[in-house]
């Protein structure tokens, strides 16, 4: 019993310090982690304010060439290429950063969009609406996978703003209509 009590005592101590150990390896970790986060989240929202930007560029671009059909079709080609062209790019240069399925369909966004005008007349305006919502879907997308969405969301319930205007009211009831004939 004696030898017991010991032995107790140094193997505790052994115990103890690999527990130490162990703990310590642990918490060293979280901070590391915690250290790139920050610098991935700025990399990360660096990379995608600037797609963001390129999108919006990239759509002004394309708008005469769908809503144009005076401009012929190489015109047309050549306007959706000068859109696409930078989004490729970017995407290919911060795959690190960017998610691996919205990278994609931000370049492809705005493939195809050249060709609504030779649709029949019937359905250009369908092949319209289609192509803007994909494109607010887009802004949507990065706005959440940026975490942009999220921070808003964060902050409106901290603050409760009262933001109302009867252009944000009708701005509202546009969308409510949107969301009801989807």
């Amino acid at each position: 019993m004696n030898v017991l009590i010991a032995l107790g005592g140094p193997v505790l101590g052994i115990v103890g310090v690999i527990a130490g150990s162990l703990l310590n390896e642990y918490l060293r970790r979280g901070r590391r982690a915690e250290q790139y986060s920050a610098a991935i989240f700025s990399k990360r929202l660096e990379a995608y304010e600037t797609l963001f930007r390129l999108v919006q560029e990239g759509s002004s671009k394309v708008d005469d060439a769908v809503r144009n059909c005076a401009l012929s079709t190489e015109e047309r080609h050549d306007l959706a290429s000068s859109a696409i062209m930078p989004i490729a790019n970017h995407v290919d240069r911060y795959a690190l950063y960017i998610d691996e399925e919205l990278g994609p369909h931000c370049v492809a966004l705005f493939m195809g969009v050249e060709d609504i005008c030779d649709a029949p007349e019937s359905e250009r305006e369908s092949l319209r609406q289609r192509h803007f919502g994909a494109l607010r879907d887009t802004y949507r997308m990065i706005k959440e996978d940026v975490g942009v969405a999220q921070i808003n969301k964060l902050f409106r319930s901290i603050n409760r703003p009262r933001i109302t205007s009867p252009v944000i009211e009708a701005i509202r009831e546009m969308r409510r209509n949107q969301g009801e004939a989807s």
